[in-house]
């Protein structure tokens, strides 16, 4: 009975979202097109060339070889292999789905136990510097020091949370390396198996961007000027929500959603981490643990650090006009990256 109940109400929820779409088709319009600037001028360039080069370090195997020196203090610090340590570096410095992306990447060759995968998975999330210094503080703020202060604090929330991870760690010890579940490749053919991933996964985050994008849009059609609206669309979608937000909330609220992550970056991390199972409601509550933090010490930093008035200034800035290029020039990138795609996997096949 209960299962049937579960059914009538998934299906009644895909039929209410298919009319309201319908209904608010302007605002969906709208919000789907400010999520393919999003994803064009913000999420592509910073985002793509950190995931590929972390694929790049998995399967060289340079993760392992860098590791092995620093086993001692990563299974001290984290509680992980030594080949986790390049991972949890890019995953500091890339961007949300870069992390995981590396963590799914040691553990189909083996580097990490599932044990070690899920743990890892649950801290090592972080908005890159891109994000948070250049769009977020240059931009939307006319200040890179505010963007830093937040960087830093979210950077201290990941490094905080990563021993309160190594307490809910099921049964599972470390992975010795000595038998790879996928060898390691030449550069050339890594290279481009790393490149091939990356586009992949970039083309999943910008779909995930866009359809978050169009239900927030969608939600400031129906309650234009509502502040439940604005804030339930910054928890649905990161990179638009830091744009509202910034229009009269304080910047701890920014802080918390930079930390916090957001929804949609949530689907993308449990798209890229792949085969690695980690529980949902777990990963939620460090989720939110890490934005508490990221606000706690943004607000510390702000206090040590005082910046001028004009900082807090709330004033729009069009994400296109901060980092350049078009609407136009990134149709063109994703159909040049579609037939890169497609040439890629063929050239795989043959070999």
């Amino acid at each position: 009975m209960t299962h049937k109940f579960f059914t009538a109400a998934k299906c009644l929820s895909l039929m209410l979202c298919c009319v309201l779409l319908t209904v608010f088709s302007q605002g969906s319009r709208e919000g789907a097109a400010n999520g393919i600037k999003l994803s064009l001028n913000v999420l592509v360039p910073s985002l793509f060339p950190f995931m590929a080069v972390t694929n790049l370090f998995a399967q060289t195997g340079l993760c392992q070889r860098l590791g092995r020196p620093l086993n001692k203090t990563t299974k001290k610090l984290f509680g992980l292999s030594g080949a986790a340590a390049p991972v949890i570096l890019m995953s500091l410095i890339g961007g949300y789905p870069v992390g995981a992306g590396g963590i799914a990447q040691l553990r189909r060759q083996n580097a990490l136990s599932d044990a070690e995968a899920e743990q890892a998975s649950l801290f090592a999330v972080c908005a890159g510097p891109g994000f948070v210094i250049s769009f977020v503080g240059a931009g939307l703020y006319g200040s890179s020091d505010i963007g830093f202060i937040i960087f830093a604090a979210q950077v201290m929330s990941v490094l905080l949370t990563a021993p309160l991870a190594r307490l809910f760690r099921r049964k599972g010890g470390y992975c010795s390396n000595k038998e790879l579940l996928t060898p390691f490749l030449p550069f050339s053919r890594a290279l481009v198996s790393s490149v091939y991933s990356a586009a992949k996964s970039m083309l999943i985050i910008c779909a995930f961007v866009l359809i978050f994008s169009a239900f927030s849009g969608m939600m400031f059609q129906m309650l234009p000027g509502s502040v439940f609206v604005t804030s339930a669309s910054a928890m649905l979608e990161v990179s638009s929500g830091v744009v509202n937000l910034t229009q009269g909330y304080p910047i701890e609220a920014v802080a918390f959603l930079i930390g916090f992550g957001g929804l949609c970056v949530h689907f993308q991390i449990f798209a890229a981490l792949g085969e690695v199972r980690v529980s949902k409601n777990l990963f939620f509550l460090f989720r939110i643990i890490q934005g508490l933090l990221t606000a706690a010490l943004t607000h510390a930093g702000l206090r040590l650090l005082p910046r001028k008035a004009a900082v807090f200034s709330t004033s729009h800035v069009d994400s296109a006009a901060i980092f350049g290029g078009s609407v136009l020039s990134g149709a063109v990138l994703i159909g040049v990256t579609i037939c890169f795609l497609a040439s890629v996997k063929q050239a795989i096949k043959k070999q």
